[in-house]
């Protein structure tokens, strides 16, 4: 605790709670002071309403000495935006009026943890004047984007049986990034593309990368001359590009989830494994989308550029803060028409049925799918027990036979171990791909 001497301005921020409350010890003092004096008077025995005048007394002496002024705060963080497992600092400037005793708690707060003070952002400074100032740091844990909580404040005069409490309002939201995931590979979107986005197309035609030089034939564009080549050769000669094609890949997202701690970290898991494809097809110039099935609700079609980027970060954002959010509402949506080159990527726990028919309908309709599986297993169920175990195998068992079913339809599948990352699936998925699309050829 370090003091701000010098400060003339008190740190404001808007209430949304508070009043002036009184000691649960004044009620008890006036009870006992007022049965023992009535008691007394109607048994005539005075020494028995003698008894109550201390505790009266008490409760007189605390009442003289009133009701603490008036009190301001202010929460501020030194960044808004970290990477999940970062350590964020923070400040609490308080001010009152007069000298009081001050109980000050940041509380509420979701996806970090108190680092210091630990284990509860929580302070008891004694009587003193204002202003204060209060350093704490939190780490994150989760990504989305949270609140840290709000501050509560109780102010008393020494021996005062009347206290201030003021619940202020929290400070901005806390935007914690996703932390970065390297792939290797990339997942093969559908045809016409040639290659990997991040290479160029064997295809010539237009585009912005260069190809060549050759002379002028008949049927070219005349904005494809090169006029500098042809005022130095005396003959027209034209630039050929190669032609941009693109894969289109969009992720099918389960967010469908439940309020226990075990849905809440299966879908920050599965918006992790989506951030990770998607931050490596954008890299690669690829067009992402997201479609986001379930209680959070999202479409954003593909495109590519930053601007994609940061679209689809703040839907994944807004993911991950709602799986902190109880009292968050079902969202219900049309299916949207995506594109017909569209390789479709799924991320689930496939703990959701609608989720699964979702996913089966867009490879019946043609579109080459396919499914990172997150492993949710290591998650504690709530329970140990004989019962617990056995529910535990037939949810493996079910899952298992999902994955089965979504491999005869034509989805490949990969399941995302825990402490893994996603890059060995990816890679392992890319393979199913590869051998299901050699398998149709064969067929054909």
């Amino acid at each position: 605790m370090t003091g701000t001497p010098g400060a003339d301005t008190r740190a404001t921020q808007d209430i949304r709670v508070g009043g002036v409350w009184a000691d649960p010890r004044l009620v008890a003092y006036l009870v006992a002071g007022f049965g023992a004096l009535v008691t007394g008077m109607t048994v005539g025995r005075f020494e028995i309403a003698a008894l109550g005048a201390p505790f009266l007394a008490l409760a007189m002496h605390g009442l003289l000495r009133g009701e603490p002024g008036s009190i301001g705060a202010r929460v501020s963080l030194d960044t808004t935006g970290v990477i999940e497992g970062d350590v964020v600092a923070g400040t609490i400037i308080l001010d009152w009026d007069g000298v009081a005793e001050v109980d000050v708690m940041l509380a509420g707060g979701h996806g970090v943890t108190a680092v210091e003070p630990s284990p509860v952002t929580a302070w008891a400074l004694p009587a003193g004047h204002g202003p204060v100032t209060l350093a704490f740091r939190l780490r994150t844990h989760a990504w989305g984007v949270h609140d840290v909580g709000a501050l509560w404040v109780r102010a008393r005069r020494p021996g005062a049986m009347l206290y201030r409490e003021h619940k202020f309002a929290p400070p901005p939201p806390l935007r914690v990034l996703p932390a970065p995931a390297r792939l290797d590979r990339l997942l093969p979107p559908a045809e016409p593309r040639a290659v990997a986005g991040s290479h160029s197309s064997r295809f010539r035609g237009h585009g912005t990368d260069f190809a060549e030089l050759r002379p002028y034939r008949p049927g070219d564009r005349l904005r494809d001359v090169s006029w500098a080549t042809t005022a130095r050769l005396g003959e027209p000669w034209v630039t050929v590009h190669h032609s941009e094609r693109t894969g289109t890949v969009l992720l099918l997202l389960d967010a469908v989830f439940s309020r226990s701690p075990r849905g809440t970290e299966a879908l920050t898991r599965a918006a992790r494994a989506a951030w990770a494809v998607a931050s490596a097809h954008l890299n690669a110039q690829d067009r992402v989308g997201l479609l986001a099935l379930g209680r959070t609700t999202a479409w954003i079609s593909p495109r590519s550029g930053r601007r994609a980027r940061w679209l689809l970060l703040e839907e994944l954002l807004a993911v991950g803060s709602a799986a902190e959010d109880p009292h968050l509402r079902p969202r219900v949506s049309r299916r949207p028409q995506v594109p017909a080159d569209a390789l479709i990527i799924g991320v689930t726990s496939l703990q959701s049925r609608d989720y699964v028919r979702a996913l089966l309908h867009y490879r019946r309709i043609g579109h080459p799918a396919a499914a990172l599986v997150i492993d949710t297993s290591d998650i504690p169920a709530g329970g140990d027990g004989i019962v617990d175990a056995t529910a535990r195998r037939l949810w493996l068992a079910q899952r298992e036979g999902t994955r089965q079913e979504l491999e005869r339809a034509g989805v490949a599948t990969a399941l995302v171990g825990a402490g893994q990352g996603v890059g060995p699936a990816v890679s392992a998925l890319r393979r199913r791909l590869v051998a299901m699309k050699a398998a149709r050829a064969v067929a054909r």
